[in-house]
């Protein structure tokens, strides 16, 4: 998951590279979310800073694993200040 700075839109799904092996795909997004699946290996992170000139934004991508562990936090958290 890649979150923006900031909204954008690009035509969905997307596959890059373009043409041959694929290692970031771009299959949805809603607001300043962005899902995809991407492959482990060394050439991948230059593919997910591509992400930044295709929604005109910085994206930030994390695995999932730790979106849900931030979440975790955050609702732990909510719960103290009540």
């Amino acid at each position: 998951m890649s979150i923006l700075s900031k909204g954008g839109l690009a035509s969905l799904p997307t596959t890059l590279p373009p043409t041959g092996n694929w290692f970031v795909r771009v299959i949805g997004s809603t607001q300043r979310f962005v899902f995809g699946v991407y492959r482990r290996h060394m050439k991948t992170i230059g593919y997910l800073g591509q992400l930044d000139r295709l929604y005109a934004g910085r994206a930030t991508t994390r695995n999932w694993n730790t979106i849900v562990a931030i979440v975790q936090i955050l609702k732990d958290q909510g719960k103290k200040d009540r």
